[in-house]
């Protein structure tokens, strides 16, 4: 079992050949909702070379239970586990920090509520809509120094390590997801921030030597996820 109850997996990923300057997306793993259970894939962690995905589902009287969700897909091979293993246990612990590896950087996240307006009547008919019509909205906005990573409105926050993803120390860079889906890479102090793909991704995941980010994309409502693996350029980690 992995955390909170959820099932852990893990495949074995072996690159193709890939243009150095090209942020490519492969597709190494699809996990349909029937199999999800109605759940989601919640984790994406990295043990070297191994992938390791975490899901969760919950069970009728509301607590979360483990399944196995993987398939096999072109270049991988997957093997069911029962936990984390040492190393990806490590990686998210440190994934998932708010503070940069190297100290360098500090993810603060800041919470607003107000009540929205809607239409032109008077002020109490507006605010007596709004409440009709859900009351106060609450966003959440993620910085990294003067860096916006992530804004979402809604009830829950991100979780740590939903939305973004340090790189190792000596690499110094930050993987983040904006709250439109796109993926970014940025330093750790949040400088030089630059868009890798559009996309709707969640659970970034930069690889242990920096070359790949793994992310998670959830298709048609969730009939299905894909995980899939970016080839980071060589232009977003170099040191300039």
């Amino acid at each position: 079992m992995g955390r909170n109850g959820s099932s852990v997996c893990a495949a074995l990923f072996v690159p193709a050949p890939v243009t150095p300057q090209a942020a490519e997306k492969q597709v190494i793993v699809t996990i349909t909702g029937a199999e999800l259970k109605g759940g989601v894939v919640s984790e994406i962690a990295w043990d070297n070379g191994i992938v390791v995905l975490q899901g969760v589902f919950a069970n009728p009287d509301g607590t979360l239970a483990a399944q196995y969700f993987v398939t096999p897909a072109e270049n991988i091979s997957l093997e069911q586990q029962t936990a984390h293993t040492d190393g990806s246990a490590k990686y998210w612990e440190t994934k998932s920090r708010t503070i940069a590896p190297t100290g360098l950087g500090r993810i603060v996240v800041t919470q607003d509520a107000k009540l929205p307006m809607y239409g032109i009547a008077s002020q109490e008919q507006r605010m007596q809509d709004a409440v009709n019509m859900g009351g106060t909205q609450q966003r959440f906005t993620l910085r990294l120094g003067k860096l916006t990573l992530h804004e979402r409105v809604g009830n829950i926050p991100p979780y740590v390590g939903e939305v973004w993803s340090w790189s190792r120390p000596e690499l110094n860079r930050i993987a983040y997801v904006n709250g439109e889906g796109d993926l970014f890479v940025a330093r750790a102090n949040g400088a030089d921030s630059r868009r890798l793909l559009k996309g709707n991704f969640t659970l970034p995941a930069w690889s242990d030597d920096g070359k790949l980010i793994a992310v998670a994309e959830r298709k048609n409502g969730g009939a299905k996820w894909e995980i899939s693996i970016v080839h980071v350029p060589a232009s977003f980690r170099d040191a300039r």
